[in-house]
């Protein structure tokens, strides 16, 4: 007897539990990804590098603490999907907090330019360069918090259906011939 054979009520199916804990793991992912480095710049002169900047999703604006909040929620509503089968409609939440997440990293994608601009302001009164040159650079918490959060729509939206799927099977007639229909002639 195969997942998709077992009645309804057996319990949840191997592969939901996977997901749920996948999305668990992008939830904390989004969490660590908060604390990292979002964006970046380095000055530089001649090939020497004179001063480089980082700063955090924290540190970088409002994004990074509703990111922070958001991974934490998500990984909270896992556990209790995991360990309760009746909080199912939780689970709507998973796709919308990882896209909330996803976006709020797209948004951040080019914070580096900023931080890029402000150490050739600085540069004046700091180092006397002749070719000043700013890079700005994206963080790796940045990449980490974009892919918890395609993790997390792509998981919660399996797990949504997943779910319409088994409250459709079970909805159905034994025979998989639906209510009305005779022979297939409708």
């Amino acid at each position: 007897m195969s997942d998709e054979d077992a009645p309804t009520g057996a319990g949840p199916r191997t592969v939901d539990v996977i997901i749920v804990h996948v999305c668990g793991v992008a939830g904390l992912i989004a969490v660590v990804g908060a604390f990292l480095p979002w964006a970046g710049a380095t000055l530089a002169d001649r090939g020497a590098d004179l001063l480089h900047s980082n700063r955090s999703g924290l540190e970088l604006s409002w994004h990074g603490k509703v990111v922070l909040g958001l991974g934490i929620l998500c990984a909270v509503i896992s556990v209790l999907l995991s360990e309760l089968p009746r909080v199912r409609p939780l689970g709507l939440a998973l796709p919308v907090a990882g896209g909330v997440i996803a976006a709020l990293s797209v948004l951040k994608i080019n914070s580096g330019d900023a931080i890029a601009a402000s150490l050739l302001r600085k540069r004046i009164g700091t180092f006397q360069t002749d070719n000043p040159v700013a890079t700005a650079e994206v963080g790796v918490g940045l990449w980490l918090c974009l892919v918890a959060g395609a993790a997390l729509v792509l998981g919660g939206l399996f797990l949504g259906w997943a779910a319409w799927r088994a409250a459709g099977a079970s909805e159905r007639p034994p025979g998989g011939v639906s209510s009305g229909v005779s022979g297939g002639v409708a």
